[in-house]
């Protein structure tokens, strides 16, 4: 009998360090910039395991079709893939942003879009192929997770050192004005791309009073607390844009649960005390449907700034208070230069339900809301907020005296969650010390 066990445990070891062989995924570019590149829309810049470009002239293409019209700054909208998936053409989240793309070039004709794909080689191996990248709901994925270890200590490279230097391009040509802003979507290691990428650029942008016209969106980011902690204490310039929004699904198997136990119970930065705001859909996706509510969330609500909505996307935005000691109001939670947001699983499905039509959808009114309402209320208002300005659709805006609401469990019942974890962690970090 332990013979025979014994070759079973020899027949698995065999079948896995064959599947890894097999499974190996080469350090490559997959494009090649063509003639017409300053003529295409869609551009892709890779990178490798180390952080340099794998292709100087994919920067180069991009450059040239940011310059081809001077008198039209483009808008660049960045995708960064994360974990298991690369810039192959038949990837999933590749072919996902193309169409993402050209729904947002739909909703947004007036603007000079350009869309742009960062790959790397977000696996190196895929061990028994268990990955289960292309469905959005998959409780297989987690089983390959020991495989994130080393992808992460490449994407935390890659943000530091090769997207950084596009940044620094871009931001040069916002500066020179062929380019108006950038938007980043990074998704799970692409969003620890992204904040590793960003983050001190943000943080000297508000010491140094400069206006930033960028975005950055971080979807189910694979970010610890500890990673994001620094810029958890700055305030946005304006005190009414976030540099950053990070939306975390609440149906996050992969980083609510799994990454938890692997980091040693360490948090991700969207499932911790980090939340300041919940966001989920109106009924039925109508805004305007009225909902009874508990009397607690209807005096919530009603306070201007503590319930907003996008009433094209049929999403609604609320304040989440008395998280932690830093945000005691809803103007506290809205000053923060970092919104994350707890997302309801309708909205973003599970880990890898992203870049949907719904999505490119939302996308194109916020970019609506931020150029409306860009620099039009005082600093001075944000305490005793002035009655938003109307434009020609209705926007995102404070809700008075109605009964909007999804559920009961967005605002008093998460804080006293969250509350205990923040004073867990400052004391294992008081035991560091």
């Amino acid at each position: 009998m332990l013979k025979k066990i014994a070759l079973f445990k020899l027949v698995l070891i065999a079948i896995l360090m064959v599947s890894v062989v097999l499974s190996y995924i080469p350090d490559k570019a997959y494009h090649l910039p063509g003639a017409d590149i300053a003529e295409q829309n869609m551009h892709v810049i890779e990178f490798d395991d180390h952080g340099k470009p794998h292709d100087p002239d994919q920067w180069a293409g991009l450059a040239a079709r940011l310059n081809r019209n001077p008198g039209q700054p483009a808008e660049l909208i960045i995708f960064i893939h994360g974990w298991h998936h690369s810039a192959s053409p038949s990837d999933e989240n590749f072919i996902a942003f193309q169409q993402f793309y050209q729904q947002m070039a739909k909703s947004d004709a007036q603007r000079n879009l350009v869309g742009l794909y960062i790959g790397w080689r977000g696996d190196k191996y895929d061990p028994l192929w268990l990955d289960g990248s292309d469905d959005a709901t998959s409780w297989v994925e987690p089983l390959d997770f020991p495989t994130i270890f080393q992808r992460k200590t490449v994407a935390k490279r890659i943000g530091q050192r090769g997207f950084a230097e596009l940044l620094d391009k871009l931001d040069a040509e916002v500066a020179a004005g062929t380019l108006q802003r950038y938007t980043v979507i990074g998704h799970s290691l692409g969003g620890a791309v992204a904040l590793h990428g960003s983050k001190d650029r943000i943080k000297n942008s508000i010491e140094q009073q400069k206006d930033n016209p960028n975005l950055f969106i971080l979807l189910n980011p694979a970010v610890t607390t500890r990673e994001y902690r620094p810029m958890d204490e700055l305030l946005s310039l304006d005190r009414q844009k976030p540099a950053m929004v990070v939306l975390q699904s609440k149906g996050d198997f992969a980083l609510k649960k799994a990454f938890n136990w692997l980091k040693e119970g360490e948090r991700a930065m969207g499932n911790s005390w980090a939340i300041t705001h919940d966001i989920d859909r109106c009924p039925r996706g109508d805004c305007a449907v009225p909902m009874n509510i508990p009397e607690a969330l209807q005096q919530h609500d009603a306070t201007p700034g503590c319930m907003m909505m996008l009433p094209r996307s049929g999403w609604k935005v609320r304040a989440r208070l008395q998280s932690r000691r830093t945000i005691q109001s809803c103007p506290d939670a809205n000053m923060q230069a970092v919104w994350v947001l707890a997302v309801s699983d309708d909205i973003i499905s599970g880990h890898n339900g992203i870049l949907t039509e719904q999505h490119a959808f939302a996308l194109s009114e916020v970019m609506g809301l931020i150029d409306f309402y860009r620099n039009q209320l005082p600093k001075e208002n944000v305490e005793q907020p002035a009655t938003p300005l109307q434009p020609e659709h209705q926007e995102l805006q404070p809700v008075k005296q109605e009964n909007h609401n999804n559920n009961t469990d967005a605002a008093p019942e998460a804080a006293k969650e969250d509350v205990a974890e923040e004073t867990k962690e400052a004391e294992a970090k008081s035991d560091l010390r």
